[in-house]
């Protein structure tokens, strides 16, 4: 069998279908050079969004980030104690409805699976409930620092963090502009704290992921949750941050990598 080195792999993303309508091809997403890749053992941690709630397949945007992360070399590996979606390699933390406090409470679940990258989408059900908006980001942050608390080394996982997505629900719509500049914020005091975290932002002036377009399910349009079109769109954006993160030296050996589930107890 020949080998083709990683700088040599090329995405080629086919035109799809969402809902019978065809769609353009999301671009193709950046290389990273290999001396920089290490195994990655992600953790998707959220809720309905994470959990992929109007895709397809179930897999939402982990089943287009894991094909991505591996056609460009990396070793990938997903953790969490939930699973869904029909990709291979489905684990997840993600609970629909939750809100961040509760999200944090569902994250000492994965704490044993000793990610090396934690993928974090939460505070929407934060937003639609207008639950202490005002303090959201300090709750991510208690959140965060749970993991970086948790690990058997004194390097926590890097943390990407997501801004969150458009909505159109009204009350949702008015807070996540809230939300996201304390998130943008928590992650530059983080950076300076010398914590391993970039931001995956999601929605700005310049962000591919659109509403309504990109919402819409078999001719009706959900306020919250994306088709797989705009999974694919949130997977790259993903994808982009950790090649980042990588760039910059940001992502810890994993402590171990492949069966985790034998490592401790739950």
């Amino acid at each position: 069998m020949i080998l083709t080195p990683a700088w040599l792999f090329v995405f080629v993303t086919p035109i799809q279908t969402v809902s019978g309508r065809a769609v353009l091809p999301v671009p193709s997403p950046p290389m990273v050079d290999s001396s920089v890749r290490v195994p990655l053992q992600i953790l998707p941690l959220g809720a309905s969004i994470t959990w992929g709630k109007n895709s397809l397949t179930g897999n939402g945007y982990r089943g287009f980030l894991r094909d991505q992360l591996r056609q460009a070399g990396w070793e990938v590996d997903m953790v969490g104690s939930k699973h869904h979606g029909e990709m291979e390699d489905n684990d997840l933390e993600a609970h629909p409805g939750d809100t961040i406090n509760k999200v944090k409470a569902a994250s000492v679940h994965s704490y044993r699976y000793k990610p090396n990258v934690v993928l974090i989408n939460a505070g929407t059900n934060d937003c639609r409930l207008n639950n202490h908006i005002s303090t959201a980001g300090d709750r991510m942050r208690s959140l965060i620092e749970g993991f970086l608390h948790a690990g058997d080394t004194d390097t926590g996982p890097l943390i990407v963090l997501s801004t969150l997505l458009p909505s159109g629900q009204r009350r949702t719509a008015k807070n996540v502009p809230l939300v996201n500049n304390q998130y943008r914020d928590l992650v530059q005091a983080m950076r300076k704290e010398g914590v391993s975290i970039i931001l995956a932002e999601m929605n700005s002036e310049d962000s591919d992921i659109k509403y309504p377009e990109d919402y819409m399910i078999d001719g009706r349009v959900d306020s919250t949750h994306p088709n797989d079109r705009g999974y694919e769109k949130m997977a790259r954006i993903w994808y982009e941050a950790i090649v980042d993160a990588a760039g910059q030296d940001l992502i810890p050996r994993p402590i171990c990598y492949g069966d985790v589930e034998k490592l401790s107890p739950p």
